[in-house]
């Protein structure tokens, strides 16, 4: 019944606050964004599930302690930014649309406050975070591979592709990304519980 009450006062106006602590959080989660490939020795299969696990828990608390519309699209937004900086401009256009997708399955008052909704939509985050080297050779298949090849020897290139050319590869990799932001979630909730409420952090 508190819930409910600290759900109707709450004012979905953004502050000052809420900006920098999205900007606080999402530093935090890109560098674990970029720590994680070099942990799963470029996995493409366990690379986005592994980051979605890692970063779960950081943003069950960010997502409470803001807990207003657009937090999900404004971090799909800011890790988009952050790739454009390393040349994949066509990660943005991905993850700003599945932001959406993911404020569409948050829609409504309190909904980042509820542990399984936030948990589906911040898996369906990294399942577009996956999906980042998959769309681009769809749409924007010459210049993509024109900027891959910069990064990548022939070798790894090819190697790369099989995982996002492969439809099996590509629903298996998927399917880690979801299970992986699930749990996530799962132990951001259990650590909200029983340490950071605790702390009156969110």
């Amino acid at each position: 019944m508190q819930a409910q009450t600290s759900l109707a006062a709450q004012s979905s106006r953004w502050t000052m606050r809420d900006i920098i602590t999205l900007a606080i959080f999402n530093v935090v989660m890109l560098i674990l964004m970029t720590i994680a490939p070099i942990i799963t020795v470029v996995s493409h299969l366990l690379v986005g599930g592994f980051t979605a696990l890692l970063n779960g828990p950081i943003y069950m608390v960010m997502s409470n302690k803001i807990a207003k519309p657009g937090t999900l699209f404004f971090t799909a937004v800011l890790t988009g930014l952050y790739f454009v900086g390393f040349g994949y401009a066509n990660y943005l256009l991905t993850l700003a649309v599945i932001g959406l997708i993911c404020e569409l399955i948050l829609w409504g008052k309190g909904s980042y406050l509820h542990p399984v909704r936030n948990a589906i939509s911040y898996s369906v985050f990294y399942v577009g975070y996956s999906l980042c080297g998959v769309v681009p050779l769809i749409f924007f298949r010459e210049s993509y591979l024109a900027t891959l090849e910069k990064s990548y020897t022939p070798e790894q290139l090819s190697a790369m592709l099989y995982y996002f050319e492969t439809p099996s590869m590509i629903l298996l990799m998927c399917s880690i990304s979801f299970v992986g932001g699930l749990l996530g979630c799962y132990f951001g909730n259990l650590l909200m519980k029983k340490h950071v409420k605790k702390a009156k952090l969110v």
